[in-house]
This record gives structure tokens, sequence and C-alpha cells, in this order.
């Protein structure tokens, strides 16, 4: 068996991260779990977090990883610490976006990462960073702000995000508390190129259309979208399609047909209630606007996905969010949603 263990993962080093893959990975996990050694068994599963997170399947990398850290809690010494603990920012950077899990259990997790990384060595500046946007995804600006602080305060060490992704994140906290000039001229340096890694600039054009249109920067606007319709691609990007969706929705029906077809499957598929609740609010305004015409071309799942489904969709993925959170900040974030469609349709119609 380990002759098919080491073909299969010959494999795998040549495969691009795909539902095949994880398919691969999965056939040499049951490999290593019965006929090879725990180290083998661990190695595989973090290879597949990785795979995991890349296509955007959470829920399968946090399995994967409590299988791991209770493996690494046995036999500490025979695993690395700082694998481990990057894989760990994945976890409490995703698992609040699954209203399957309460407060009570995301808090702990928390803890539970916080107190690693001062157990190992670490400081507290990756944990400050993603409580803030932990913290923002609840409404609760005031509580981000203090964390906030916290983060930029704390220097990097080795556990620390990526500048770019911190760039990234420095952006749309300045977004969310509505200091739009400030968040554009952070996010700058992405714009102009010199900051990327494997998710930006792609988040980051995503975000700043918005921002730019309140600016009045209508040509940037479209410049960025059109940057971002080449290199968005993917179920890893699901909320990021549903922007570019919104936009192309009011600007070029065909390319929003186009999006729609080639991602209503990642939608449908996913598994990550907050992505899911965001695509489907943009898949929503796009079908509005289909509708307002008659139109003899069909849409794909176009059966299943309808304007009525969508509304029962997302109230119930609303009401879970808000129940688990105890408040309805949801509710504010669908309001503010519509605002920005409006925005966007008036900026449009200035232009043209």
């Amino acid at each position: 068996m380990r002759d098919r263990f080491n073909e299969l993962r010959r494999v795998s080093w040549d495969m691009p991260d795909s539902k095949q893959k994880l398919a691969v990975l999965e056939e040499m996990i049951a490999i290593a779990d019965r006929y090879m050694t725990e180290e083998d068994a661990y190695n595989v599963r973090m290879d597949y977090m990785t795979a995991a997170v890349d296509i955007g399947y959470l829920e399968r990398m946090l399995v994967a990883f409590s299988w791991c850290l209770s493996k690494y809690d046995r036999t500490p010494s025979a695993y690395s610490q700082y694998y481990l603990m990057w894989h760990y920012k994945w976890v409490i950077n995703d698992m609040w976006r699954m209203p399957e899990f309460s407060l009570a259990q995301v808090d702990s997790i928390f803890e539970d990462f916080k107190e690693r990384c001062l157990k190992y060595g670490y400081n507290l500046r990756p944990y400050y960073h993603k409580k803030v946007n932990y913290l923002l995804s609840q409404g609760m600006i005031s509580e981000a702000a203090q964390y906030y602080k916290l983060w930029r305060s704390t220097p990097r060490d080795d556990l620390a995000d990526c500048k770019a992704c911190e760039q990234n994140m420095f952006g749309i906290y300045s977004f969310r508390i509505n200091h739009v000039k400030k968040g554009l001229q952070t996010v700058k340096p992405i714009l102009n190129g010199k900051m990327v890694c494997s998710t930006i600039p792609q988040n980051t054009f995503s975000q700043v259309i918005i921002p730019l249109l309140k600016m009045k920067e209508y040509e940037q606007a479209a410049s960025i979208a059109k940057k971002a319709y080449r290199v968005i691609k993917g179920p890893r990007f699901l909320e990021e399609h549903g922007m570019m969706l919104e936009f192309y929705t009011v600007t070029s029906m065909d390319k929003a047909v186009k999006i729609y077809n080639d991602t209503i499957r990642y939608g449908l598929e996913s598994k990550v209630g907050w992505d899911k609740f965001n695509y489907f609010l943009s898949v929503r305004i796009f079908l509005r606007e289909w509708h307002r015409k008659k139109r003899r071309r069909k849409l794909a799942e176009d059966d299943r996905v309808t304007l009525d489904w969508l509304d029962q969709e997302i109230a119930a993925l609303a009401d879970a969010f808000n129940r688990r959170n105890g408040n309805d900040y949801v509710n504010e974030f669908i309001v503010e949603k519509e605002k920005n469609t409006q925005m966007l349709i008036k900026a449009y119609q200035l232009q043209s």
C-alpha cells in the first residue's frame, strides 16, 4: 500500500487545487490511517487542509484540523509547532463563518489559539487580526476598534499573516468604519501591484468598488472590475464572485450572466454559511434585474434558483446568524447591501 500511497502523492503534486485533488488526498488519508504510520496520516491531512482551504471547502479543513490538533497534543515533539499554528489561523478565521458553531464554541477556539500563541512563544498579532474580522462580522464596531489598535501596535513575528493580507484587512477595516478615503489610500500599494499573495489582489479588487463609487471615481471602479473579472476564479472566491456579479449586473448584463453561470454551482455546493449568504444576496440582485425583461436565454440552475427560493435561503441564513450572534446585525447588513446597489445603479446612470 505504500507504493499506492507514494503514487498518489506524486499525482497530487502535479494537480491544481480542486475536488479531484481532494479525492486523491482522501484516498491517501484512508491508506495512511489503515496501513501506515500516524506521522504519515498527520502529514497528509496537513496537505489536505491546504487544498481544502484553497478551493473553499472550509468545513473539511476543520475536520482534518481537529484530528491533527488531537495528535499534536499527544506527541508535540513529533510535529511542527509552527505548521500547526499556521493552520490554526485558518480555523479561527473561518469557523465563525458557519452559524452551526455557537458563539461559545467560536470564542473557546479563539481563546485556545491565544493561549497556544503565548505558550509557544508567539505574540498575539494574528489573534488580534482575526478577532477584528470576527467582531466586524457581528457588527461590533467599537469592540473591533479596540482589537484593531492592539493589532497595529503589536510587532510582526513569524506567525503574522503576510503583509499583503494584513494591508488588505487594514483597508477593509477603514471601509467598514466609513473612512473611505483612508481605506483607498491604505490599499493603494495592492492596487498598484506592489503587494500580492494567493488571495491578494483578488479580495482587494472586490472590496474597493463601492468605496471608489462613493468617492465618485467611476472610471477607476470600472478599471478595477475589469481586472477582477480576469483574475477571480474558483470556489474559494465566492464572495468576490458575488461582488463582480453585482457590478456587472448594472454595467454589463452579458458579463453578469457569464459570472452567474460559471459560479452558481459554487454557491449551491458551499457549506460555509457566511460566504453563501453574501453570494446569494448578490445573486438575488442579479435575478431581480434579469427578470425585469422577458428573456429567452436560460440560466444555469434556473429550475432551482428562483427569486422565491433565494428569499427563503437568505432569510434562513440571516436568521441563523442573528440567533447565533444574539443581535439583528445581519438584517442591517442586508439593508446596507441594498443601499450600495442603488449607489452603483445611480453612479452608472450618471456615466451613461
